[in-house]
């Protein structure tokens, strides 16, 4: 039983290393934690209906899974259901790291516990192990403890406060990865521990009887141990992959602390002789066997083509996007990339279809991926031809996106409460710019004379763009009203004057149009609509191509949706 901390313990800093990286990834936008998490989630537990409890004083301050837990009567508390995360939200428990993750309960059971627990569900974007160790993450610890208030002794941490934690958010690829990393873990620290439960129970029925005589275990036969005794993932090439990574990051010696934790454990059940031949079988396969497929040729290919990638002239954002979809299917089809068939990647883009129930445009952006990374290995000899070759473009549906009319963007301006507010949606309205441009500009690169600024776009490459007398006047509006001496264009409102996020304007706009009762707003659709608007008086594209920053006049076709009505006057003036 005591074998199975240290194991568990090593696992777990599996995933918190990847956590981690994921957490340093300065490509990833800031989010609030709100956004993607539902603090303190409503659960349904009848009052004197009997149910699991988990006390605090059960709750671990290192591992996943509870000490223990009992059943009684439910009288009040935090309530909480598989997949939620449960923490300490008082002091000094929170310090000590009293948290868990519930993934023991039957499907549909709702258990309880203290009144001092937080409990943190996913909203569905994001796996719901990622919320376990965020829970464990320092930054998120220190940010909780210095949000403690009440008298000393009897400090805790709020739920708004707690919604208010900044993250960063994962890529949707960054978070297939941690998930298909994650769960197998913590699945298989669930039943490591339910098996010491279970044998800590059985040692406990068993015992007084061993001492009082009342069982004989003189001419009992013990048998030997099967080999397998250490029970890993059931996938070997993934459990593989999981130590291959945690010794990339974690070092040598980490493991080698695992394996002297394992080798005490031992030392009352083997002989010096057996203990040296186990240290050798495990620093064996857990170290050299891995260090030398971590350095096979394979680990060497992925790395290489990016560098190719980066000299291109690729941005930081689409060298990350590239490395972890092809991390994912690396991953996904256990084979030597020499040995990859066209055959293996056509299951690989089915089964990544179904099981996440991804859009044949992400689908289709998946293959254009692997088919630059086997392009390359082909151009560089590692392969004779790439298996890409003969999987042909998916075919996607065309959808009419919806664009804003004058009307929708009348009732928008008037639901603007803040002077920023207006000046965004004016901004937006009368540029069309990406928002990732709008949270670059600084204050300096605004022209009020001129009415244009200067935006860094795709690939930082600079272009002008241009506003009119309505977004002047809103602009300068709002400059006069700030009071701080942020050079971004536009900082957060509530005080603490910082560059807002694109998250913060995505999350703005959302609630202006729902008080607004206009559907799905947000900022791509104001450039749409300048786009389509453009046209139907009469623009030509290369200029509206111009305008909005496009290398290929096809993607400008793709914004620009012409109004059905200018179709008809032009058959009817040039057909008739």
């Amino acid at each position: 039983m005591e074998l199975s901390k240290p194991l568990n313990d090593y696992l777990e800093r599996c995933c918190q290393s990847l956590f981690d990286d994921i957490q340093n990834d300065r490509i990833n936008e800031v989010i609030q934690l709100s956004d993607v998490a539902a603090v303190n989630p409503k659960r349904h537990l009848t009052k004197g209906s009997l149910a699991r409890c988990v006390e605090m004083a059960n709750l671990s301050t290192s591992g996943s899974f509870p000490n223990d837990w009992c059943r009684k009567a439910y009288s009040g508390g935090m309530k909480f259901m598989n997949g939620d995360t449960i923490l300490a939200r008082i002091t000094p428990c929170l310090e000590n790291g009293k948290t868990a993750y519930i993934n023991f309960l039957d499907e549909g059971e709702v258990a309880f516990g203290s009144t001092e627990y937080i409990v943190l569900a996913s909203k569905g974007l994001l796996p719901a192990e990622f919320f376990y160790f965020l829970a464990r993450n320092r930054a998120f610890v220190s940010y909780a403890t210095n949000h403690m208030n009440g008298s000393s002794g009897r400090q805790r941490v709020s739920a708004q406060d707690i919604e208010a934690y900044r993250l960063r958010m994962p890529s949707s690829s960054q978070a297939a990865l941690f998930a298909d990393f994650a769960r197998p873990i913590m699945e298989e620290i669930l039943n490591r521990s339910l098996e010491n439960r279970r044998l800590s129970s059985l040692r406990g029925a068993l015992l007084p009887k061993l001492l009082s005589g009342e069982i004989d275990v003189s001419k009992v036969e013990i048998p030997t141990p099967p080999n397998n005794h250490f029970v890993f993932p059931h996938n070997p090439m993934r459990f593989a992959q999981m130590m291959n990574y945690t010794t990339n990051r974690l070092g040598r010696t980490a493991m080698e602390a695992t394996i002297d934790a394992i080798l005490a454990q031992m030392q009352p059940f083997l002989s010096s002789q057996q203990l040296r031949q186990l240290k050798h079988v495990l620093h064996f396969e857990l170290i050299e066997k891995i260090h030398e497929q971590s350095t096979g040729p394979d680990e060497k290919l992925l790395p290489l083509f990016l560098t190719a990638k980066e000299v291109e002239g690729c941005s930081p954002k689409t060298i990350a996007y590239y490395e972890s979809t092809l991390m994912h299917m690396t991953q996904s089809i256990p084979k030597p990339y020499t040995q990859i068939d066209s055959n293996d990647l056509r299951k690989y883009l089915n089964s990544y279809e179904s099981k996440r129930g991804a859009g044949k445009v992400t689908i289709d952006n998946i293959r254009r991926i692997m088919s630059s990374f086997f392009a390359w290995l082909e151009d560089e000899d590692y392969i004779v031809k790439s298996p890409v070759r003969r999987i042909h473009r998916v075919k996607t549906a065309t959808v009419t996106k919806e664009v804003l009319s004058d009307e929708e963007l009348e009732t928008l301006r008037d639901s603007c409460a803040a002077p920023r507010d207006l000046a965004i949606v004016d901004l937006l309205a009368s540029t069309g710019m990406r928002v990732g441009e709008l949270v670059g500009l600084d204050i300096s690169d605004i022209d009020l004379q001129e009415r244009e600024c200067i935006v860094t776009g795709k690939g930082n490459k600079q272009r002008p763009v241009y506003f009119d007398a309505r977004t002047k006047i809103h602009l300068t509006a709002y400059l006069n009203s700030r009071n701080d001496h942020n050079p971004a264009l536009f900082v957060s409102l509530g005080g603490s004057n910082e560059r807002i996020t694109i998250g913060g304007i995505q999350t703005r706009l959302r609630n202006l149009g729902k008080s607004a009762g206009i559907r799905r707003v947000h900022p791509h659709k104001f450039r749409r609509t300048l786009a389509t608007h453009a046209i139907d008086k009469g623009m030509p594209i290369e200029q509206v191509q111009k305008l909005l920053g496009h290398a290929k006049i096809d993607t400008t076709m793709h914004y620009a949706m012409v109004n059905q009505s200018n179709v008809k006057a032009s058959h009817r003036r040039y057909l008739e």
